[in-house]
């Protein structure tokens, strides 16, 4: 075993926030009240619980690509609503030829071609970062981490269903709060930057969002309408442990003569991952012994007369926390290339 260690260290560093762009949708800096959920929600695509009747809600009125600030060709809503555990968001993406609808059941974060629905947040409202999550008309997710320079993995355990209708399609989507990191407001309310975001590829693919895009600004968060409410909630002291068990076994013939296998090696390996979030922004992250090249199973590529190394999506719970504070214009970390270490810590926030 390779006894190299890896100890990897991230801060973040404070700047100055830009100037506020000028609300194209007029909504300026005034937030949208959430309501808490009157009843259970059950995350199933179909939006007829009672819950849902009494929450906020609101028309996704602008085609902000390809074209600028214009009517969309379709009618979206989306609603948000809260209990004690979670966030909820539901969609009703209205089309006038449902059976055009793209839908796929995919591998995660493999719906670019669909028809799909997202939600931005920013949960620390300092227009910096934001959790992405998009699902697409059957419910299968894609997430990530965005910031202005880079687009990282986020893996976030959230629930989502989506259903295809003679009207079009509806998606629900739980988000944990323990999935998501905020400040702690002792008991007060949030406020965030939001946005949600349809996809509606046809001829072309016009992207529809909550409020216009300022072409003249390079600052999308400073633009996202705001949300408050979620009362009482707490962001999760998450501490997971993920323990892993490989096994490995070789046969190979002894001889060329040989009628059958035989075994030539045979090892197991235990491993162990931790993660414990210090605070809402400060996660620590340690790993004896890990097993990294079994965590996840590869995406199956082609090697066989390519001009470049196969590349392989990051999807390692040690790497995925806080990629986005490694990611340049240029790839100066590729995390891939780091293989079987006798240990790794990481501070991350």
């Amino acid at each position: 075993m390779n006894e190299t260690s890896l100890v990897a260290l991230a801060a973040l560093l404070i700047v100055p926030k830009t100037g506020r762009a000028r609300q194209l949708a007029g909504e300026g800096d005034i937030p949208h009240m959430i309501q808490r959920a009157a009843s259970p929600v059950r995350v199933d695509g179909v939006i007829q619980e009672r819950a849902w009747e009494k929450v906020w809600s609101m028309d996704l009125d602008f085609e902000v690509r390809p074209a600028g600030n214009v009517l969309p060709p379709v009618r979206t809503q989306v609603l948000v609503t809260y209990d004690d555990g979670a966030v909820y968001f539901a969609f009703r993406a209205f089309d006038p030829r449902p059976e055009e609808i793209r839908a796929h059941l995919s591998d995660r974060d493999r719906i670019g071609a669909d028809d799909w629905v997202a939600v931005i947040l920013d949960t620390f409202n300092d227009e910096r970062r934001s959790f992405d999550l998009i699902v697409n008309s059957l419910g299968v997710q894609a997430d990530s981490i965005e910031t202005a320079t880079s687009n990282a993995e986020w893996g976030g355990i959230c629930d989502a269903a989506g259903r295809i209708t003679a009207w079009g399609y509806a998606v629900e989507m739980r988000v944990p709060f323990s999935s998501l990191w905020f400040q702690n407001r002792d008991g007060g309310p949030q406020t965030w930057g939001f946005d949600a975001v349809r996809s509606y590829p046809r001829r072309v693919r016009p992207h529809i969002g909550l409020f216009g895009r300022d072409r003249n600004s390079n600052c999308y968060l400073c633009q996202a309408i705001k949300i408050q409410g979620f009362e009482g909630v707490e962001p999760g002291r998450n501490l997971e442990v993920v323990p892993t068990l490989t096994g490995t076994r070789t046969e190979g013939f002894a001889s060329m003569a040989a009628a059958s296998l035989a075994v030539s090696d045979s090892a197991t390996d235990l491993g162990l991952t931790g993660r414990w979030s210090a605070t809402p922004n400060l996660t620590l992250q340690g790993t004896p012994n890990p097993d990294f090249s079994q965590v996840e199973a590869d995406a199956v590529q082609l090697d066989v007369n390519e001009p470049f190394a196969p590349q392989f999506a990051e999807k390692r719970p040690f790497f995925i926390e806080g990629p986005d504070f490694f990611q340049t214009r240029r790839q100066a970390v590729y995390s891939r290339t780091v293989r079987d270490p006798a240990w790794g810590a990481k501070l991350s926030g």
